[in-house]
């Protein structure tokens, strides 16, 4: 089964030390959702990484998975990105080797789940011109805004003036579906069965250390 993650979800809402000259600022791994970020019982998934690791480990048990990552981040770095990470967490380790599976749709699941990833390009320029006209790990802004009253544009996130949410609930499923471009970073993620206050706070956390 192809199981892109981003696009599976989409389609359903829609339907430390270092030398002196190391950066200093922001990357994408200090960006992406951090363990303080979710609840406590909550567990990082070892599938979390920059995104050639996580393009390995998807390798053995979802292939479909792991080309597909492969195959946006090729294309991210074209439109200059620098550099990705995903992280992952559920909450259980079970649910984790469930999820790196790719044997049950992600959009589906009963368990608590978030996905996220996070592109750093060389600018600005790059990061807003890929989310105005490009896919974030297969995931576009207007198929997000296309989701209709659920949908939520601009400042009104509490992200960025460049950013859509939906959040909603189908079925026994909440989602909360982020994207959105905040300097030179561009985030994708998704919070599966947590409740919509939890979820934002997570989005504004991950947000807040664009700096």
């Amino acid at each position: 089964m192809s199981r892109f993650i981003p696009i599976l979800i989409v389609a359903l809402v829609s339907a430390c030390g270092g030398t002196s000259n190391a950066p200093t600022g922001p990357t994408a791994s200090t960006v992406a959702v951090q363990p303080s970020d979710v609840p406590k019982d909550m567990v990082r998934c070892d599938l979390s990484g920059d995104i050639q690791s996580f393009i390995q480990k998807e390798q053995g048990p979802d292939p479909s998975t792991s080309k597909s990552a492969a195959n946006e981040w090729s294309q991210a770095q074209k439109n200059g990105a620098t550099a990705a990470y995903a992280a992952i967490y559920t909450d259980s380790k079970s649910h984790c080797t469930d999820f790196a599976s790719g044997r049950n749709d992600p959009a589906a699941v009963p368990y608590r789940l978030v996905i996220d990833f996070v592109l750093q390009f060389k600018n600005s320029k790059s990061a807003a011109n890929t989310y105005t006209n490009d896919s974030i790990f297969g995931v576009t802004a207007s198929s997000l805004s296309a989701s209709g009253s659920s949908s939520i544009q601009g400042t009104k996130t509490g992200l960025s003036a460049n950013s859509v949410v939906v959040s909603q609930t189908l079925s026994n499923q909440t989602f909360y579906i982020a994207l959105w471009q905040n300097k030179t970073f561009d985030v994708f993620l998704a919070v599966l069965n947590l409740d919509a206050a939890a979820a934002k706070k997570i989005a504004i956390s991950e947000n807040s250390r664009i700096t």
